[in-house]
């Protein structure tokens, strides 16, 4: 795992400075990244043998197309074959199933059912990553913003790491991650 970090940690500190203004859809090849990458730093205990990786995304249709491409490419996490699921936003009326996700990635159209998100993960080694506004202090364990580049030429793709929304969930983070990240308090 730590020769994968240190060979994912340049690519991570230049896609941090990529630019990302040219807005919308531009931005998902990235964020599809992003997600890739951020499973290199990230150890989940005790995957089923053979099971597949699983990224849930709820409340993005566009970014679950994207990441398709993940599949396509048969790229793989922990040596296991990456599958994308999309959950329905009104699942979570009915008891949202993510028993077989990984990693659950909660769009903008899903935000205001992230209580009922967080109550069906709760306690598990589901890695809530998101790009909404005030995410990461609602529980969200990732929560990636655009922020105006220091010339003021545009807008570049951040993240930030809520550590609470980590414990509990057998996860084990590397540090290299939260030296990238805006961590909160």
């Amino acid at each position: 795992m730590r020769r994968a970090l240190s060979r994912c940690l340049p690519w991570m500190l230049m896609a941090l400075s990529a630019l990302s203004a040219f807005g919308g859809t531009a931005v998902e090849p990235l964020k599809v990244a992003y997600l890739y990458h951020f499973t290199h730093f990230i150890g989940w205990p005790d995957l089923p043998p053979g099971a597949p990786f699983v990224i849930a995304v709820i409340g993005d249709p566009v970014l679950a197309e994207a990441l398709r491409a993940l599949e396509r490419d048969e790229r793989r996490v922990e040596n296991r074959p990456i599958r994308i699921r999309t959950i329905e936003t009104r699942e979570t009326e009915s008891g949202l199933q993510c028993d077989d996700c990984q990693l659950l990635f909660v769009g903008a159209a899903a935000q205001d059912r992230i209580d009922r998100i967080l109550d069906a993960v709760a306690g598990r080694a589901v890695l809530l990553v998101g790009d909404s506004p005030g995410l990461a202090r609602r529980g969200v364990a990732i929560n990636s913003f655009l922020k105006a580049d220091i010339l003021g030429e545009g807008e570049r793709l951040r993240f930030e790491m809520n550590p609470a929304a980590l414990a509990g969930r057998g996860l084990k983070v590397s540090s290299q991650l939260y030296e990238v990240a805006r961590v909160l308090p």
